[in-house]
């Protein structure tokens, strides 16, 4: 099933869900963010340590 593209939180937490399936956590919520921010979502990027 494709990604959701929107920028809301349910959004970007059932494309968490659906890419947790096939690929470890951290690179789903990196995709979901990826596709939220594409969406037109004001997420900032992770900052450097």
């Amino acid at each position: 099933m494709p990604l959701v593209k929107s920028g809301s939180k349910k959004a970007i937490g059932e494309n968490i869900k659906m890419e947790e399936k096939t690929k470890p956590k951290n690179q789903a919520i990196a995709i979901a963010l990826d596709t939220a921010r594409k969406a037109g979502a004001n997420i900032p990027k992770k900052g450097k340590k």
